[in-house]
């Protein structure tokens, strides 16, 4: 996952009227392991993080090189296009982000937490270098995997983010409370109005799949809060 800043990502997203990315691609489903968390370093010089396949639901995990191609449109003047090869071979990555009050991780965690981004104390969880918004809790990255033909199993090399954030209405009749882990839930969950359309980050960048062993042997990363 590609490091996003907090004050590059709050401004773009607060210009979408909401507040408001990310990592690698995704993998065979990886079932066979417990729900993971968190970004974890390799020795050849990447990083790798869960991820949810957006078609069964089931885990998968991504690899992002530490030097990999990485396109963000807040790092460009105002109207600059996106490359036209990224608009043609990209494909989505919906960032589905929790509030801070969601108990959807209750029985298994999410695939990134920053809300320790913004606690002095250390108490908060912190383990993902992306996407620290204030107000929330984490995240998932819902992802298309190779060989996939059901409607949501978009895959290619490059990757767009899509984020999506509970509305009030979502956080005050408890919908915040169900963790949505394909594509499928979460348009249903945009028609009924719970959460928002989806936000562009203007954030694209290269990926690949790798198996629940390769993360299990990585080395769990860990980030200090941001100065108060």
């Amino acid at each position: 996952m590609k490091r996003l800043r907090l004050d590059r990502l709050f401004l773009s997203l607060l210009a979408a009227l909401v507040i408001g990315a990310v990592p690698a691609l995704a993998a065979a489903s990886s079932s066979d392991v417990p729900w993971q968390t968190g970004i974890r370093a390799v020795g050849n010089g990447a990083t790798i993080e869960p991820a949810v396949n957006d078609v069964t639901g089931t885990q998968t995990f991504l690899i992002t090189p530490n030097h990999s191609p990485f396109w963000d449109a807040s790092q460009h003047p105002p109207g600059t296009p996106v490359p036209a090869n990224l608009l043609k071979t990209s494909a989505p990555l919906y960032l589905v982000t929790y509030p801070m009050a969601s108990t959807v991780d209750a029985t298994a965690p999410l695939n990134c937490y920053t809300e320790g981004a913004f606690d002095p104390t250390g108490k908060l969880p912190y383990n993902c270098d992306h996407a620290q918004i204030p107000g929330v809790k984490g995240h998932d990255h819902l992802v298309g995997v190779p060989g996939t033909q059901s409607a949501g199993g978009d895959f290619n090399v490059a990757w767009h983010v899509l984020a999506t954030f509970f509305t009030p209405q979502g956080m005050h009749d408890g919908a915040m409370n169900t963790r949505i882990l394909t594509l499928k839930q979460l348009t249903a969950a945009q028609a009924a109005g719970d959460v928002t359309g989806f936000v562009d980050t203007g954030i694209y960048f290269d990926c690949s799949v790798v198996s629940s062993p390769v993360y299990l042997n990585g080395t769990p990363l860990h980030f200090p809060p941001f100065p108060s």
